[in-house]
């Protein structure tokens, strides 16, 4: 190799050394590594939790009564359940149950718990390094909890708090308490509350039993002595009468002043003892629109059960999207019926969203039931008429508060501007009405003209006259009141054998005309026209979606959804799973959707109902409207597919012909 060759080489090997020296990897210390994401902290939350007077229910509190039916047999002793309404404002000497768990359950954590007590306090956290636990306030005035949560990477979460008040029971007449609540004093005693022990202790029947006054007084709570209704008891040495002395009459009248001060269920059954507020003005009385305080007596068990019915409501299913939706001003229009709160501020100015209450909330008790006044069955806030809807009414008794919330909200004529449906359309199916028409007149099924339209009898009342004659009427009302087709049907008397699996969860209090687990249909409100009705997929009369088969109702609906949709697609509209109005509606080039698009898609949401929910096999997917009007259902889809496509699928009949 001669000496240019040589030189030539080395040049080359030295060019490669610094390729190599610039492009090799750098050491791994030199790298900028992706650093590893900080473990994120839990969100812990604290909640309160109620205890109803049932000795069935968890956190059961219960203690031995001793009573005497008849002086002749003498003293017997039983167990009785005691509650806790889980307000804010609450009786010293009673335990209060607290929980926490995490926002997100898959980064939650061990809790700590703290308890800030006033000067000369004993009280403590019953276990505080429990999920759920307790503690008992001792004296009178202010307690706060405090529960963090700390995860298993050692993060710590927030720390969430709760403040109480404690005091003492002072009772209707001590606290002279219609003196400022003039209104509310008035209308409270004419409800059924202001009087059912007065009454009951003097009833001719011999029923009432000492048992009741747990939740026909005021705070009982044996031992307590916080002034409730066993406290007075105790010190005027008052025996509840016999069996014989309540047939003869006269107890209420002999009833010592303490007793009668602290009987029957009052303010402070449900706003929390009263006596600082009374003697101190301490601002402490509670309201909540919560069921805690109705579930103290309404989740009792045996006869009272609509608190345990409404579990199994989709009104309490505090996870569904209606109740956990933000709440705020973008949701104001909402909140007239996603929140306790704001159905009630609704009924007050109907016309102004910016006075609805917008804290989030399920929709419990208080939201249908005025606790106050008695000026319509059951207390109810709305009868009659719907307030403030889209479409013409019609009375429909007792139903009105349904479907003051259960309608679209829209004008058809609207579509076209891009105003759509809300998610239930049972007001306007019932009314005979809603839906785009095309001009035409649409046929409707007889539900909304037939259900709930007048007094329903009791078919127990022969066998028992002292019972209801008419159902959801009062005893002793002898012309009945008319329920609407919401409650004839979604609150039918519910299953009375307690054995059964859907025991409480169908009828009455829990709005179900199918199982939670979509296994059981009741039909119970069906069988007067329809017979034993066991599956409400009742079969049509042809087929309407033209897939060759005479199916079910809502199969044909279903059909019929499909087949419109398909039509949709074809156009170009594409699904969205979340966020109104869960499909985006293709334009032209001004920016405008294709009427015929606009309309069909309307139709759409009026059958389908709460969007998209059924992919997944459990929600609505136009069910509910194949019941409630099946003929219109049909026919406002099959307009909308000729409109859109030109022509019904081949084999499929034409229901407006």
């Amino acid at each position: 190799m001669n000496k240019k060759t040589l030189v030539i080489v080395a040049g080359i090997a030295m060019l490669i050394a610094l390729v190599t020296l610039t492009f090799a990897p750098a050491p791994r210390a030199a790298y900028a590594q992706n650093p590893t994401p900080a473990p994120q902290p839990p969100v812990a939350v604290l909640k309160v939790v109620p205890v109803p007077a049932n000795a069935a229910g968890p956190n059961a509190i219960t203690t031995t009564l001793k009573y005497i039916t008849d002086t002749v047999v003498g003293q017997k002793s039983t167990t009785i359940a005691l509650g806790t309404t889980g307000l804010s404002n609450v009786p010293i000497n009673e335990p209060i149950h607290l929980a926490v768990s995490a926002a997100d359950p898959k980064n939650t954590g061990k809790p700590t718990w703290t308890l800030t007590a006033p000067p000369g306090s004993k009280a403590a956290i019953k276990d505080p390094t429990a999920m759920a636990t307790e503690f008992t306030p001792d004296v009178v005035g202010a307690y706060m909890v405090g529960v963090s949560l700390k995860n298993d990477a050692g993060v710590t979460s927030n720390t969430d708090f709760a403040t109480f008040h404690a005091g003492t029971f002072i009772g209707i007449t001590a606290g002279n308490c219609q003196q400022c609540h003039t209104n509310q004093a008035t209308e409270w005693s004419k409800t059924p509350h202001a009087t059912i022990f007065t009454n009951q202790i003097d009833i001719k029947n011999g029923d009432y039993a000492e048992s009741c006054i747990r939740c026909h007084t005021v705070g009982y709570f044996p031992g307590a002595n916080n002034g409730n209704f066993a406290d007075a008891q105790a010190k005027t040495q008052w025996q509840f009468p016999t069996v014989k002395q309540i047939m003869a009459g006269g107890n209420w009248a002999a009833a010592p002043a303490e007793v009668k001060n602290m009987a029957n269920i009052q303010c402070e059954s449900c706003h929390g003892p009263a006596n600082e507020h009374v003697k101190n003005g301490a601002p402490v009385m509670a309201v909540s629109y919560d069921n805690g305080a109705c579930d103290v007596c309404h989740a009792g068990g045996g006869h009272h059960i609509k608190g345990i019915e409404i579990t199994y409501s989709a009104h309490s299913d505090a996870n569904a999207a209606a109740w956990t939706t933000p709440t705020g001003p973008a949701e104001q229009a909402c909140v007239r019926c996603h929140t306790a709160k704001g159905y009630v501020s609704f009924l007050k100015d109907p016309t102004n969203p910016a006075a609805w209450d917008n804290s989030p909330q399920t929709l419990g008790c208080a939201g249908c039931h005025d606790p106050h006044s008695d000026a319509n069955y059951a207390q109810l806030r709305v009868v009659g008429k719907p307030i403030q809807v889209a479409f013409t009414t019609k009375d429909v008794g007792l139903s009105a508060t349904c479907e003051d919330c259960h309608n679209n909200r829209t004008d058809p004529a609207n579509a076209v501007k891009g105003s759509y449906p809300h998610y239930s359309s049972a007001a306007e199916m019932l009314s005979d009405t809603g839906g785009v028409t095309y001009g035409q007149t649409v046929p409707n099924s007889p539900h909304g003209t037939m259900v709930g339209v007048a007094p329903i009898p009791n078919p127990g009342f022969a066998a028992d006259p002292t019972t209801n004659q008419f159902l959801f009427s009062a005893v002793g009302d002898t012309k009945g009141n008319v329920p609407g087709p919401c409650v004839t049907c979604h609150m039918a008397p519910g299953l009375t054998d307690s054995k059964d699996p859907n025991y409480t969860k169908v009828g009455e209090h829990s709005f179900n005309m199918t199982s939670p687990d979509g296994t059981f249909d009741y039909g119970a409100a069906c069988k007067s026209c329809h017979g034993d009705v066991k599956d409400f997929n009742l079969k049509a009369k042809a087929d309407y979606d033209g897939n060759g088969k005479v199916e079910g109702v809502q199969d044909e609906v279903k059909g019929l959804l499909g087949v419109l949709w398909k039509g949709l697609t074809d156009k170009g509209m594409k699904k969205i799973d979340t966020g109104y109005p869960y499909a985006t509606l293709p334009k032209d080039a001004s920016g405008n959707v294709d009427p015929k698009i606009a309309n069909a898609w309307y139709n759409y949401r009026v059958v389908y109902g709460v969007m998209w929910g059924t992919d997944t096999g459990n929600g609505n997917e136009g069910k509910a409207a194949a019941i409630h009007n099946f003929k219109r259902s049909v026919a406002l889809l099959q307009l909308s597919i000729k409109d859109l496509t030109g022509s019904l699928p081949a084999n499929a009949v034409d229901i407006m012909k």
